[in-house]
């Protein structure tokens, strides 16, 4: 279980126990009810399912919306979808428990409007301030690491032969895209894809092998048989037992990628030229 999904299921037990335990009787009467279990687990199961919601929100937005290309408008975005899609969806699951599970309470009362549901909403704010953050931290990270990255002097007038970009698929559309935005080439149930560095998706009508011919290997490397990497999209790299190599990633992708004993010496050759 990733990182990630623990962060997720334990926000949600807290909110799940801040929110049926705050402003209520006292604990120890509330122990005693089974009630109180029976909300306790309706709840944790919504603000688990709120806080993943928050979570593919962002990472959307962070596919479709580069934040130096408009932070504006992507903030304006997270807060329609992270926010207010995020109330709505707790609002909704609110009236069916209160409709179907406890109907003794009648929905709409000042207890929920006035009380819980501000409430709700500013645990919403609150997660969706930790996504943002962390979303931003990253795009500064990675932003950081290519600037640093030093400049590679090109020979004058030559014609390379490697490619300057990939015709890529997206839906209907077929796209140039030029390999400088190119992080990752990696085969999944045999198709292959692209990822760009704000981690955007295309699928590639060409096989890896072919594709890799073509590639500059300077900028390039095939770390095993389903990728291929970017010299900047590699962020750190450690050694493991028998001569392995676990490769990082610069955010936001979060997969770690073994290199094998026999690909280790190449590799470490290829950033350390």
């Amino acid at each position: 279980m990733t990182r990630q999904r623990w962060l997720q299921i334990g926000g949600a037990a807290f909110f799940a126990l801040f929110l049926v335990t705050f402003n209520s009787s006292p604990l120890v009467e509330l122990l005693r009810r089974q009630s109180y279990y029976r909300d306790l687990a309706i709840t944790f199961g919504a603000a688990w399912l709120i806080i993943s919601y928050v979570g593919w929100i962002t990472a959307k937005l962070d596919s479709y919306i580069d934040w130096q290309s408009d932070k504006r408008q992507r903030l304006l975005l997270q807060i329609l979808l992270g926010l207010i899609g995020a109330s709505l969806i707790s609002y909704g699951i609110a009236y069916l428990q209160y409709r179907f599970i406890d109907p003794e309470h009648v929905f709409g009362t000042e207890s929920f409007l006035q009380t819980e549901l501000p409430v709700i909403v500013l645990l919403i704010t609150f997660c969706n301030i930790i996504y943002v953050s962390i979303s931003y931290y990253h795009w500064q990270e990675r932003r950081y690491i290519i600037q640093t990255l030093p400049v590679v002097e090109k020979s004058e007038p030559s014609i390379s032969s490697y490619l300057s970009y990939l015709i890529v698929t997206n839906g209907q559309k077929s796209i140039q895209l030029a390999v400088e935005h190119v992080a990752l080439i990696y085969l999944e149930q045999g198709i292959t894809w692209v990822a760009t560095f704000n981690n955007t998706q295309y699928r590639v009508d060409e096989p890896l092998q072919s594709i890799e011919d073509k590639l500059d290997p300077g900028s390039f490397f095939r770390v095993n048989r389903q990728t291929i990497v970017q010299l900047s999209a590699c962020y750190s790299f450690q050694s493991m037992e028998y001569g392995k190599i676990k490769l990082h990633l610069v955010p936001p992708f979060t997969t770690e990628l073994t290199i094998s004993q026999k690909t280790a010496p190449a590799f470490r050759k290829w950033m350390q030229r």
